[in-house]
């Protein structure tokens, strides 16, 4: 009989739930979900929705760009929903290359144009090759064809 508890404590089940922004209470897409210590992960969908396999007692870890890691545990309950927090100390800038992974603004042998969040907020557009057209002189930006909305050559 002990050997039949122990092994239903240790069984795996399917936890789901919903990833929200604490700010404005939206679902966050694309938010990982890690099962600790493991390589065991999802990603929340469009909705904010995610579901993994997990242990009672595991560590689910939820992490997402610019917002505060969140650490919670498996417990009997199939659901656990997080609201994720900002965390202004994570981003200090973002440095965006055609060629390379990893690359700080100093390590760069090129010019680079600096934009900050309140420029980019300004602009009266949204879409990236107008934004760094009209922000960036340093940028290079040519139709690749004359079709409307094909994208552009960005140098």
């Amino acid at each position: 009989m002990a050997l039949v508890m122990q092994f239903s404590f240790a069984q795996e089940k399917t936890v789901t739930g919903t990833v929200t922004s604490a700010s404005d209470g939206l679902p966050l897409a694309g938010v990982n979900v890690l099962v600790k210590g493991t390589s065991r992960g999802a990603q929340t969908d469009f909705d904010g929705k995610y579901s993994i396999n997990a242990s009672e007692g595991e560590t689910l870890i939820f992490t997402y760009l610019g917002l505060k890691p969140v650490e919670m545990s498996v417990t009997s309950d199939n659901s656990i929903d997080v609201s994720m927090e900002e965390d202004l100390s994570a981003l200090e800038e973002v440095v965006i290359t055609g060629q390379g992974v990893g690359i700080n603004r100093k390590r760069i042998s090129t010019t680079v144009d600096f934009l900050t969040s309140e420029e980019i907020e300004k602009t009266p557009t949204k879409q990236l090759d107008q934004l760094l057209q009209a922000s960036a002189p340093g940028a290079q930006i040519k139709l690749s064809s004359g079709q409307p909305g094909t994208s552009s050559i960005i140098r």
